[in-house]
């Protein structure tokens, strides 16, 4: 289904649960992004762990969570990566504590760093000259 968004451009919700669909959409969206024609791409997925670790989650049942669960994009691919002998446990299990490896690191830098200058707040955010709520 796609939508017109604002001044025509395409605007797309996408199956945030499957690997197949986002990785066709983003090479869709980067194609006409290299050709200067923007859009925005709404990734329809589900959130089966609480907002914290301190949210009892107690809005949703307990089926819908393993159904979601069950629909974990992640756990999907690897599970078709082994059927089809794209990758071997042991290669996935590399991945992983790569990936592990990778976030441990980036929460390192983020806790370890100073918070940027507040004078920057502004700096690379866009705004359209035309823009209907702009006073300039």
């Amino acid at each position: 289904m796609r939508k017109r968004f604002y001044h025509d451009m395409d605007a797309e919700p996408v199956n945030g649960l499957s690997v197949e669909a986002v990785h066709t959409a983003v090479k869709k969206a980067a194609e006409k992004a290299r050709k200067g024609v923007p859009s925005l791409l709404e990734f329809v997925t589900y959130r089966y762990r609480g907002h914290s670790i301190s949210d009892p989650g107690t809005y949703r049942t307990k089926e819908e969570v393993s159904t979601y669960k069950e629909a974990d994009p992640i756990i999907k691919l690897e599970k078709l990566m082994l059927e089809k002998n794209i990758a071997d446990k042991t290669a996935l299990d590399s991945i992983a504590k790569k990936i592990k490896h990778s976030i441990t690191e980036a929460i390192k830098f983020s806790e370890e760093s100073c918070f940027p200058d507040p004078k920057t707040v502004y700096d690379y955010v866009y705004k359209q000259k035309n823009y209907p709520f702009s006073s300039n």
